[in-house]
């Protein structure tokens, strides 16, 4: 996923509607600013005046991913008064619209009249053209009136209107809605703004089915049933609690009517199959909801047909999921799109994760419960598309099918993170390192689910194919000279010999022999690798090396927290101490709250926790980075928690004073 904001800013969100301005409150034209619902921006304008002039900001509050906040502003020095003879408040509201109360209060000691300006615009932008995509020409009606303003569009069936409601008549002056403000001593003005956005389509234009509105006391039902953490470590505690409020605060329910995280806050309120599949195993030990609900959502946008367009294969797990004009009317194929490798393996690790999680694969003797009976079939479809797409040793290849289709079809899928040890880009098709160790770990999931279902022969056959797999990536990936194995393979078989972070996700796969986990390890917390914050996403010996590179030497909190995992589940316990020590003082540095990535600068020589300009956040599996964290320090094996879920109220955890040599290997 490319990033897309800029500088600072404030961004509210409730569920898939979002509202993003500068810490004025101001949505400025010709920026990524506006009110954002189902992937259009529907409000692209909306800025505050006193007598023309701009308002000072003082502060925000509320927190910037909640569906409300204020912003507490200053008049700036107007004809006859001094400066900050008014304060502004501004009182933000996000539901299915966008309310706002501007209230002005007047400290002078006379009565005092003031212009008050709202300037407002609707341009029903896509969010791919916010994003940078070029933009489409659009006709936009405008119809004024004293108490409402109305913007509406339609192109080809694609129907979309704003209208802002007004408590007080307005005059319109140059498309500037204007207000007389007689203010007294201390007594409050208000204006009420009610933004409300309009979508229809024609018939014959189906959006595709896009996660709804949840409400609100659902969530908080899930807050309260979440465990609470109880630990001497300030740095967790609070990270914890902060996570718990993050993760609530990104999770969508859609058409199977079940949660789901979506990617990240501003732009990424979506439906992501890696990204929710990954967050849903970190966040295991909150209970089953977003684990369950995460399978059956994507369930629902499962393959079922071959369409190179969309990328889309039978059995395949989506990318992405939009609702935007662009995604609804075939202009590009994100409405249901399918280019990533590694979606597919993840939604089967996920499943086994699952079923582990629940009990029954640790009771030979229980029926399966009735989330698994419902899930296999998508299992079961998800596997078979594996096996149509490995080649004859086991090795998963990714290629886009299509122009313009995401190129590099992994996690790290910027265009440029797949580099020789000479820095070069390496070309698809590319069997990517880390996605055959998630085919390992789900074949072996797979496994398990078969052996419950009485079903030994497929059993067999799957933990047969994984053993062969992990002989593969021994034999065609392992870098003895480095010690780690390599990026990928490229069209000719050589390795792309790139030392990266990637070689970690074999560890929390298990998918190497366990010789080589000691070295790898060794690797991975070499000063080239390892910042002190955390895992390098690329060496910094590498020429495309690059600390704010997005892929090419950032830090990303969960690649980090994967491989913090995988070391203690190899017994490399002082290792993963170290990791999660750091993970947990980015975390601190950062408000108790991880972001999605973080600039690789090394940590003795740049002390300050440096933040990649564009981050998301809260971002999802950086919120389940914490989580996953917590797991790895308890060293729970799965064994002793299979059928807890529902007890699992309180975890201690006195990180104070734990010691990792004593962590369990998961089994």
């Amino acid at each position: 996923m490319e990033p897309a904001t800029t500088d600072l800013s404030v961004a509210l969100v409730e569920h898939t509607n979002f509202a993003v301005s500068d810490r004025a409150g101001d949505m400025l034209p010709r920026t990524y600013h506006g009110f954002f619902v189902a992937d259009t921006r529907f409000l692209s304008r909306l800025v505050l005046r006193l007598n023309g002039r701009q308002l000072e900001p003082l502060a925000s509050g509320g927190g910037e991913h909640h569906g409300s906040g204020t912003f507490y502003l200053a008049s700036p020095r107007l004809r006859g008064l001094p400066s900050a003879t008014i304060t502004v408040f501004r009182d933000r509201t996000l539901t299915t619209n966008l309310a706002e109360r501007i209230r002005l209060i007047s400290y002078a000691l006379d009565p005092i009249q003031v212009e008050v300006g709202v300037e407002l615009d609707a341009d029903f932008a896509d969010i791919f053209e916010v994003r940078g995509r070029r933009r489409l020409r659009r006709r936009v009606e405008v119809q004024r009136r004293r108490r409402s303003v109305r913007f509406s569009y339609e192109h080809d069936g694609y129907r979309r209107a704003t209208t802002v409601e007004l408590d007080r008549p307005a005059t319109h002056v140059d498309g500037r809605l204007t207000f007389v403000a007689s203010l007294e001593h201390g007594q409050p003005w208000d204006l009420n703004l009610r933004v409300e956005p309009q979508l229809t389509h024609a018939r014959g234009v189906a959006p595709p089915p896009a996660p709804q509105r949840i409400e609100p006391a659902l969530v908080r039902k899930w807050q309260d049933r979440a465990p609470r953490l109880e630990t001497s470590d300030r740095r967790l505690s609070r990270a914890w609690r902060r996570g718990v409020r993050d993760l609530a605060a990104l999770l969508l329910t859609g058409p199977a009517d079940r949660f789901i995280p979506a990617a990240g806050l501003p732009w990424f309120l979506a439906v992501f199959g890696r990204d929710s599949a990954i967050t849903a195993m970190q966040s295991l030990l909150l209970g089953p909801d977003v684990p369950n609900g995460t399978l059956r959502q994507l369930a629902v946008y499962q393959g079922t047909t071959e369409d190179p367009y969309r990328e889309e294969e039978p059995g395949k797990i989506p990318h992405e999921v939009r609702t935007g004009e662009l995604a609804t009317l075939g202009r590009i194929p994100f409405g249901r799109y399918y280019g990533s490798v590694d979606a597919t393996p993840l939604y089967l690790m996920l499943y086994a994760a699952a079923c582990r999680w629940s009990g029954w694969l640790g009771d030979r003797g229980r029926r399966a419960p009735a989330a698994a009976r419902e899930i296999l079939p998508h299992a079961e479809d998800a596997l078979a598309w594996i096996e149509r797409r490995t080649d004859a040793d086991g090795l998963l290849w990714y290629a886009p099918s299509r122009r313009g289709g995401i190129t590099n079809q992994v996690w790290k899928d910027s265009h440029d993170s797949m580099r020789f040890a000479d820095g070069s880009l390496a070309g698809t098709p590319i069997a990517a390192v880390e996605v055959q160790g998630y085919i390992v770990a789900a074949r072996r999931g797979m496994a398990e689910v078969f052996e419950a279902l009485r079903r030994p022969d497929e059993a067999k056959a799957q933990r047969s194919a994984a053993a062969r797999l992990v002989a593969s990536i021994d034999e065609r990936f392992w870098m003895p000279d480095e010690g780690t194995y390599a990026l990928g393979l490229d069209a000719a078989g050589r390795q792309i010999d790139g030392v990266a972070s990637n070689a970690g996700h074999l560890l929390w796969t298990d998918a190497i022999p366990p010789k080589r986990a000691a070295a790898v390890a060794e690797r991975l917390l070499a000063p080239d690798m390892f910042t002190g914050w955390g895992i390098r996403t690329l060496s910094s010996r590498n020429p495309g090396y690059n600390p704010i590179g997005y892929h090419t030497g950032s830090v990303w909190p969960h690649d980090t927290s994967l491989v913090a995992h995988g070391l203690a589940r190899a017994g490399q316990h002082v290792a993963a101490q170290r990791v999660i020590d750091g993970l947990l003082d980015a975390a601190e540095a950062s408000d108790g709250r991880l972001p999605e990535l973080f600039a690789g600068f090394d940590r003795g020589a740049t002390p300050d926790l440096v933040p990649y300009p564009t981050a998301c956040s809260p971002q999802a599996w950086a919120t389940g980075a914490i989580f996953l964290s917590v797991r790895t320090i308890l060293g729970i094996p799965v064994a002793k928690r299979q059928a807890q879920w529902q007890d699992l109220a309180v975890i201690g955890a006195d990180v104070g004073t734990w010691r990792m040599a004593e962590l369990s290997a998961e089994g």
